[in-house]
Order: structure tokens, then sequence, then C-alpha cells
């Protein structure tokens, strides 16, 4: 079930690592060679807007995930995720050619591309995406869709596909969280921010770093910064409390 938690409004806090607080739609690309600790990294960073933050996971069958991995802890709220196979988020390409077909009929061949362009590629998307865009997406205060395992649409998704797919999830009222992790890729540019998290065991969180290379001007994840997670505090906070620190720590 799709339910919309926006009533609940957000306080900027002097720790959110985000300037502006995701108060308009906007997109964000994190990068990294471990599915579980980006998934970390993105869980401690967000958690100010946990009140609008719903996960994607994008799940192989069968898919064993790491003992430490942030939904094998029950770390993000079950209601908040939803687990899918790249299969289930494939485009919707015939839902948009009956649109497209419907709209030939009523609207002149001039205008049609243009004034129907937006309906397309809403109705392109998978369904998990429409209805989650449709029942939480707000201009004034949009929800925050994070996507973990996205490299795995690449399997689904052209490359040619994503700006236009980008465009109609912003404009839906919502911003997008992608998350990259192992190979890496060029499709970054329709992205308003990104980040790359260098690190690959969650018991090795404090000694991860994270860097911008584009879109945060001030803050510790400003571009040219280099931290530590253990040196960003509401982020190292967090991640204190779910995961202790490997054996040769505790010594």
């Amino acid at each position: 079930m799709y339910l919309s938690r926006l009533s609940v409004v957000d306080v900027a806090s002097p720790q959110e690592l985000f300037p502006g607080g995701f108060g308009r739609p906007s997109s964000v690309f994190i990068s990294g060679d471990s599915r579980s600790l980006l998934k970390w990294f993105a869980f401690a960073a967000l958690e100010p807007y946990a009140s609008r933050l719903y996960w994607t996971e994008v799940r192989l069958p069968e898919e064993i995930l790491d003992p430490l991995d942030p939904m094998t802890l029950n770390a993000i709220p079950a209601e908040s995720v939803y687990v899918l196979s790249p299969h289930d988020l494939a485009p919707d390409d015939q839902a948009a050619r009956h649109a497209e077909a419907a709209a030939a009929t009523v609207l002149a061949s001039a205008e049609a591309p243009h004034s129907i362009q937006g309906l397309l590629e809403f109705l392109r998307m998978p369904s998990h995406a429409r209805r989650l865009i449709s029942s939480t997406g707000s201009p004034d205060l949009p929800s925050i869709l994070v996507t973990a395992n996205s490299q795995r649409l690449a399997t689904v998704y052209t490359p040619e596909r994503i700006a236009p797919l980008m465009r109609a999830m912003l404009d839906g009222g919502t911003c997008q969280v992608a998350l990259w992790a192992e190979a890496p890729t060029r499709l970054t540019s329709v992205f308003d921010v990104i980040l790359h998290l260098e690190g690959n065991d969650p018991r090795e969180w404090r000694s991860a770093t994270i860097q911008c290379t584009k879109g945060i001007s001030r803050g510790p994840l400003a571009v040219g910064e280099h931290h530590a997670l253990s040196e960003i505090g509401p982020v190292a906070t967090l991640l204190a409390r779910y995961l202790p620190p490997p054996p040769a720590a505790r010594r």
C-alpha cells in the first residue's frame, strides 16, 4: 500500500548535510564499491528527512544480502521499503504507446509532441514508480525516493531514456537519490549532486571516505571536500549505533 506521510514537515537541522533540505525537486547520485555501505551512508545522511523517505531496493531473484546490510538488520523501517527485481522496474512502453495513439486522435499533430510529452514519460514509468510518485509527490515538500542498486536498471533502460525519465520524476514532485554500486558509469550528467563513497566493508565505515564532485557548495559534503565518515558528525553518530567496530578495534 502506498501512503503519503508528507503531513509531517521536516525541520531544518544545523547538521543537515544537503543545504536546502530537499525543499525542491532535485536529484543525487551516490556511487561506490559496496552496495551495503552505500545504503548505510544514504540512510544516515538522509535521516533528517525520514518522514518523507521511501526506498526501492533493486534485488536479484534469490539474492542473499550481506549480514551487515541495513535491510538485513531492519534499520530502515519496513513500511518505507519496496523490494523489486530489475524486470519489475522496466519501462512501461505499452501504456505510453496507447496514450500517444489516443492523443493523436484529439490533438493536432504539430502540438501533440509538446503538449503530452510529460504525460507520456510518466506513463512509461514502471507501475511502482507511478503509484509512488502519485501518492507521495509534492512540489512544496517533495518526497525523497531512494533507488538502491540502481546500476541493475542499466539492463532495462537505454542511456537515452535516463534524462526524460529523470525530468518526469522531478516534475512529479519528488527528489531522486540513486545509489550506484560496483561498475562505474558516465550516466551522471542529469543529476544535480554527485557523490562518491570509497570503502568496501560496513564494519570499516569509520575509514570510508565521501567526496562531492558536483552540486553542494557548503558543509562537509561541499565540492572539493574529502572526509572520512567518522568525521561527519550526524553520519558517524547514527552508524555507530548500528555497526559495531571490527574485532581488532575492540581489543
